[in-house]
């Protein structure tokens, strides 16, 4: 990024000799694997536009339970058309809570670890305790919340979820992804939350899920601006691989 281009000049380097070649987490692509592991999830939970499908991921304390109460809150509401939410801790250890909680709220759920059966079809949240599955999910969302980020953990990365052409919401905490964030700002192709102290997360949560899933036009826009962002800034890549051929030929 410029940023980093004037952190490394200010360090004494020669600025002809920078190159900002642009971010290469632009262009991260889904393979054969990742597609085939959307059908199979479609298929078991019967994910589709009937029952609009709310995606948390990379969650962190205490993000699991404002995003569960935050959801309870949001399908109570006759016109958000009972919503579905899969839940996607960030760490391991944090699925054994999660799993507390969504009993302890009464919800109907699922593990995607367990045994497929026919509830899995028509349950309220699923509980996404595997590795390595995430992006797949993205396709089936219809809202995706990036955590890390009402915790202040420093948020996690919305380019996978933007590649996928998806809703995105995140909190204010996203120092790890400031220049990306800043791109996104600028385009309307997100909502960030404002500050807020712990009491007062379910409730702005919750009502930024709602006025989405009320507001199709609005859902459809930053959907479009973020997916946008993706492709505009894609070949990051292919120009660094040209830059060090340029200097392996040098040597």
């Amino acid at each position: 990024a410029a940023d980093d281009a004037t952190r490394i000049s200010a360090l004494g380097l020669a600025r002809e000799r920078i190159k900002v070649t642009g971010n290469i987490k632009f262009d991260a692509s889904v393979d054969a694997t990742e597609q085939s592991l959307t059908a199979e999830l479609r298929a078991r939970f019967n994910f589709g536009d009937e029952r609009r499908l709310i995606v948390a991921a990379s969650t962190h304390a205490p993000e699991e339970r404002i995003v569960i109460e935050a959801f309870k809150e949001t399908r109570n509401d006759s016109s958000t058309r009972s919503p579905r939410l899969l839940i996607a801790p960030r760490h391991p250890e944090r699925f054994a809570d999660t799993a507390a909680m969504l009993n302890y709220f009464g919800l109907k759920w699922a593990r995607r670890s367990a045994v497929p059966d026919e509830s899995d079809a028509v349950c309220d949240v699923i509980l996404l305790d595997s590795i390595g599955e995430l992006r797949a999910v993205y396709p089936l969302a219809e809202i995706v919340f990036v955590g890390g980020s009402i915790a202040p953990v420093g948020g996690h990365n919305v380019l996978e979820p933007a590649a996928a052409g998806k809703c995105i919401i995140t909190g204010a905490h996203t120092r790890n992804f400031a220049a990306i964030m800043r791109v996104f700002r600028e385009a309307d192709a997100l909502i960030e939350l404002p500050p807020f102290v712990e009491a007062e997360a379910v409730g702005m949560l919750s009502t930024a899920f709602k006025e989405l899933l009320w507001n199709k036009t609005r859902r459809a826009s930053l959907a479009a601006h973020a997916l946008q962002l993706i492709e505009q800034n894609r070949g990051a890549t292919a120009r660094t691989v040209e830059l060090l051929e340029e200097l392996l030929q040098e040597t």
